[in-house]
């Protein structure tokens, strides 16, 4: 039954685009869109709570999905073939002298905030200003390592300068820009405590912030206002984000129809949705991959053969197939497959637990003592995998303890409330052995820099203290490189090198499911994100609550 699921809903990890809107009723085509479609509500539900809108302090990916795709309104939007089209920005210009260039911004002027306030430049360029202000403190501000100024030539019109990168149009569909006139008399340290994000957020896209209950959901209402060159009112009148745990529930939910919208279907429910009358599964390959973390400041994870070793002694297959149920395909190294830099070419590291102990061995890891757990100069092989509540990865933390036990490793699993565990990940004391997260990566790969450049040791994602020269001479080489083509071979030696070095043992590349009730048509999915055309959902009127 797996192995049907995954051909019909195009699982694998090769798929770029989504599979979109499936239908197989009759009357259930694009076709049937009424031309007054006005009315109902989406409900949307996923696994993880949406953190603030405010784009200073959130970087989780439903507080960017619902910023950018249902509250604000980015300069640009990427279409199906990741390609930038106008948004808030009708138009753009460059200009390019050796290494540097500049990128003007010429905005619509019929785009207002949410309490008619219209947005301006001004707002553009406070957004970069705060972002690039080292005490805002935004943890992906690497996303604008190329810029470096900003300067406001008109009332709708911003110049940005900058060297130029292959990737320089990337982060203006990833950054919505924030109201100045209500966040600018905030101080930079205090932006991402104040209570815009989670109390008033004033946006200025197709739906309007409603109201928010802590640990419980998001809701948001058409904005009638929204410029009928961009697509006008949506036609749904309300979309509700809820935030629900426990997977059971979740499915409960949906499958009662309190649901419409469930994102991230736990891998042992595909086929049950599946099984469903009313609802069907919408599935892509994503940017996402999972993977475990190494301290690299502590002594056992320290040397890249030991981590290649524990990397060798995990059966990363078993994880694939077992707590996956086939969703996904085992990961390489930062880059996935969807990306055009992936290296096809380099084969994963294997199942070797054979190796990995040999590896260990090597390095001093022995059982002097019998009692199977390998020690050196006194220390026991031993640490503290953390995850957060999360079915699949607390799985995950059970089947890599047996795995490693199997080689002398005591493993030590450990579940961490979310808030709790990103706080002690961020701190630059770094508060953990080792920890089992997922990562969606940008479509630049600036967010590398984040990761792994010995330049971020101190930054709040260097969480595996990695520092290679080599690493920092390539990213910084790519970035410089506007033909793609002439980065390729560079791209793959950094593969190789990550690869080797092992910071992480990368688990899987992920295969996103999403279970979508029939009654919420026009509904597509894809590497852009979950809510990419949420203006365009509609449902009809026979079929709203």
């Amino acid at each position: 039954m797996l192995k049907r699921t995954v051909s019909i809903y195009c699982m694998v990890a090769v798929v770029i685009a989504g599979c979109g809107d499936t239908r197989e009723r009759a009357g259930e085509t694009d076709e049937s869109l009424p031309s007054a479609s006005h009315g109902g509500t989406a409900v949307v539900a996923s696994l993880t709570e949406a953190s603030s809108m405010n784009r200073f302090a959130s970087v989780d990916d439903i507080s960017q999905e619902l910023q950018n795709h249902v509250l604000f309104t980015t300069l640009i939007q990427y279409d199906e073939q990741l390609a930038p089209i106008p948004y808030l920005a009708e138009r753009w210009d460059t200009t390019a002298a050796g290494d540097d260039m500049t990128l003007t911004f010429h905005l619509r002027a019929d785009v207002r905030w949410h309490d008619g306030v219209p947005t301006t430049a001004r707002d553009v360029k406070f957004t970069f200003d705060r972002i690039k202000d080292p005490e805002t403190g935004y943890p992906r501000s690497s996303i604008l390592a190329a810029y470096d100024s900003a300067v406001v030539r008109d009332t709708f019109s911003v110049t940005f300068y900058l060297r130029r990168h292959p990737g320089f149009m990337d982060p203006w569909q990833a950054i919505a820009p924030m109201p100045e006139h209500i966040l600018g008399s905030v101080p930079a340290p205090e932006l991402k405590q104040d209570p815009f994000g989670s109390e008033s957020p004033t946006g200025n896209g197709p739906f309007r912030f409603v109201e928010h209950r802590a640990g419980d959901r998001w809701v948001f209402e058409a904005n009638p206002d929204f410029p009928e060159d961009l697509g006008g009112r949506p036609y749904l009148d309300r979309i509700v984000y809820r935030y629900i745990e426990e997977p059971t529930t979740r499915l409960t939910e949906f499958l009662a129809g309190e649901v419409d919208v469930y994102l991230i279907v736990a891998p042992g429910q595909v086929e049950e949705v599946e099984a469903s009358s009313n609802a069907r599964i919408v599935a892509y390959a994503n940017r996402n991959y999972a993977f475990i973390n190494w301290n690299g400041r502590l002594p056992l994870f320290r040397e890249r053969m030991v981590r290649r070793a524990l990397t060798l002694a995990i059966n990363r297959q078993e994880i694939v197939d077992a707590v996956q149920r086939g969703l996904g395909q085992i990961a390489k190294g930062p880059v996935p497959p969807t990306h055009w830099a992936y290296d096809a070419d380099l084969e994963p590291l294997p199942f070797a637990p054979d190796s990995a102990s040999r590896l260990l061995e090597m390095a001093g890891w022995v059982d002097s003592d019998g009692d199977g757990v390998r020690e050196r100069d006194g220390a026991k092989a031993s640490f503290e995998l953390k995850t957060n509540p999360n079915p699949v990865r607390e799985d995950i933390t059970l089947l890599v303890q047996a795995d490693l036990a199997k080689v002398g490793v005591e493993v030590r699993p450990r579940t961490q409330e979310a808030q709790s565990l990103g706080a002690d990940i961020t701190n630059s004391e770094r508060r953990f052995d080792a920890f089992v997260l997922g990562w969606q990566t940008e479509y630049n790969l600036d967010d590398h820099r984040s990761l792994f450049a010995c330049s971020a040791l101190d930054g709040a994602y260097q969480w595996a203290s990695y520092c290679n020269p080599r690493v920092d001479e390539i990213l910084e080489a790519v970035s410089l490189t506007v033909d793609r083509a002439q980065t390729v071979p560079l791209w793959h030696e950094y593969q190789e090198i990550i690869q080797q070095d092992q910071p992480y043992t990368f688990l899987y590349y992920d295969v996103r499911a999403n279970g979508v009730k029939y009654r919420v048509r026009d509904v597509r999915m894809d590497i852009r994100g979950d809510l990419v055309n949420a203006k365009d959902w509609w449902i009809a009127p026979e079929d709203r609550r």
